[in-house]
């Protein structure tokens, strides 16, 4: 891994002791270390009661040196682990990208609980192993007091102390990790997962049964110590003692168990459900929904998220619509930036279809085939269009406004889209109607090249529209209406004829100077005859 840069100077330097402090495995050890000494020392029914003296203090010696021991490994080891951790939440808090954070270490944050869980156990079991050679070669327990001291070690002091680091790392580190993945998206490659399912069986099995086969083991092991011969009475008040404790032992067991796994799956399933069913959403598919199974948080969140799922759903049928009712490229622009009244300055091409001899044809046919008509030709100069990237700003009754080098889509070589764009306009009309049986359509189209305002016009409270203004707009426009009068499909200015360059693919014919309306000076206007031969 690089080396890490300085941190600010304004955050203190967090060192190993203040880090100590703060670990989960800290507290989880001395509170199992607690318990095995109150139980060996107060509770324990086969404790040496007499010829306790110097033994005691040695003994006691010993102890608190192992758990120290324990102690110091366990916390060394984690804060060695959780150390760059605590380094780079610094940094972040400090200001730094999350994205600069290397995946080893997200990696690391996500793993810290079941380290920390791993880690524990280990050092039981040793300490565990130490303490029993001590035992038996120094004071020379029996093996049998040896293995019975080991196994509360090793399998009833130990998951406990590590059951506890577990959770308590969870909670400590949870609060962490948003700090890490901002953006939510957690790693899962080299991560280990601990279901829901597991934690719940974990946490029923340490408070439920753990406790009971403890009590259970200190009978046999108390019936075992003390056997030989007893009074009658005494001998029948023990059966019957640890009859009952064995029965109630098995029903308790037996009912935690199944009460652990209803309480899992009633908690596991609408997790998992849920789980499912975010995944088909975050695949697009708005029709998922989870059931709603309870009255309780589990219900309610399932609930609120079908009424996401639905708002969702509602969210993208509008984009839709909208999107149909305008360019797409304008739908996507209000709806990530708003309607806010401005426009911009730009140098783009602006394009004037016009559909002739529609009003006639209007009059000749229902209203059902009108319709049908213009969805035909719209969708001819929608394709033809926006294939060469350019942006339906409008639909004026049988015409069109198209920009090519609109700042919603931006395009270099505009004046050559545009150009191009007309082409095979015009040649997918006259395929168009040499495939029909009747009502040609035939369009004209104006080009010009230049300045013009791009940007959202309206009253600023009701209705709002993008368009395009300008110079360069308006002489598209006429040029647009010249075409019938000069028997052209396709003219364009001398600005769009320069921009256009050289291109063998279009062939062009100058009809020299022109004047249009509403311009002082005549404008050169030129022909596009569609491809050289």
């Amino acid at each position: 891994m690089p080396p890490l840069a300085a941190e600010p100077p304004h955050l203190p330097r967090a060192g190993f002791l203040l880090r100590a402090a703060a670990l989960p495995v800290l507290p989880a050890n001395l509170a199992g270390a607690v318990l095995v000494y109150l139980y060996f020392n107060f509770v324990d029914p086969l404790a040496p009661v007499a010829d306790a003296g110097a033994y005691d203090g040695q003994g006691l010696a010993v102890f608190v040196l192992v758990v120290a021991a324990v102690l110091g490994a366990s916390v060394y080891l984690s804060a060695r682990w959780v150390g760059p951790l605590a380094h780079w939440r610094r940094r972040l808090r400090a200001g730094a990208d999350a994205a600069t954070v290397p995946v080893a270490i997200r990696r690391r944050l996500l793993n810290a609980p079941l380290a920390n869980t791993i880690l524990t156990q280990a050092s039981w079991t040793c300490a565990g192993i130490v303490y029993l050679l001590y035992l038996r070669v120094v004071t020379g327990l029996p093996p049998s007091e040896v293995v019975r001291i080991m196994s509360v070690l090793a399998f009833i002091a130990g998951p406990l102390a590590a059951a506890l680091a577990f959770l308590a790392s969870e909670l400590h580190l949870r609060r962490q990790v948003p700090l890490f993945f901002p953006d939510g998206r957690l790693e899962r490659a080299g991560v280990l997962r601990v279901p829901i399912l597991a934690r719940l069986g974990g946490t029923f099995v340490i408070t439920s049964i753990l406790p009971l086969a403890l009590m259970m083991l200190v009978d046999f092991w108390v019936r075992a110590h003390h056997g030989g011969p007893v009074l009658d009475e005494v001998d029948v008040f023990w059966t019957q003692l640890v009859r009952a404790q064995g029965f109630i032992a098995v029903v308790t067991g037996i009912v935690s168990l199944v009460m652990a796994w209803l309480v899992a799956r009633f908690i596991d399933r609408p997790v998992q459900a849920l789980r499912a069913a975010m995944a088909r959403v975050a695949g697009g598919d708005l029709t998922a929904r989870t059931p709603v199974r309870s009255t309780d948080e589990l219900g309610e969140l399932a609930a609120h998220f079908n009424a996401m799922v639905d708002g969702l759903r509602t969210a993208e049928r509008t984009r839709e619509v909208f999107g149909r009712y305008v360019s797409p490229a304008v739908a996507r622009e209000a709806l990530e930036r708003g309607v806010a009244l401005g426009g911009e300055a730009i140098v783009a091409t602006a394009m004037f279809v016009d559909l002739r001899g529609f009003t006639a044809t209007s009059r000749q046919h229902p209203p059902a085939r009108i319709v049908e008509l213009l969805t035909e030709y719209y969708a001819v100069v929608e394709r033809a269009c926006e294939r060469e990237g350019g942006v339906i700003t409008q639909f004026l009754g049988d015409g069109a406004v198209v920009v090519f080098g609109h700042p919603l889509q931006p395009l270099p070589g505009h004046a050559r889209a545009a150009v191009h764009a007309a082409i095979a306009l015009q040649r997918a009309l006259v395929a168009r109607n040499a495939a029909a049986a009747g009502d040609p359509l035939v369009a004209g189209i104006g080009i010009c090249t230049g300045d013009m305002v791009a940007g959202n016009v309206g009253t600023g409270r009701g209705r709002v529209t993008y368009t395009v203004v300008g110079d360069a707009v308006n002489q598209a426009a006429r040029l647009q209406v010249m075409t019938r009068d000069l028997a052209a499909s396709v003219l364009i200015t001398a600005s769009t004829r320069n921009a256009l360059g050289s291109d063998p693919g279009v062939g062009l014919r100058s009809l020299g100077p022109l004047a249009i309306k509403g311009l002082d000076e005549p404008v050169e206007v030129w022909v596009v005859d569609g491809a050289a031969p």
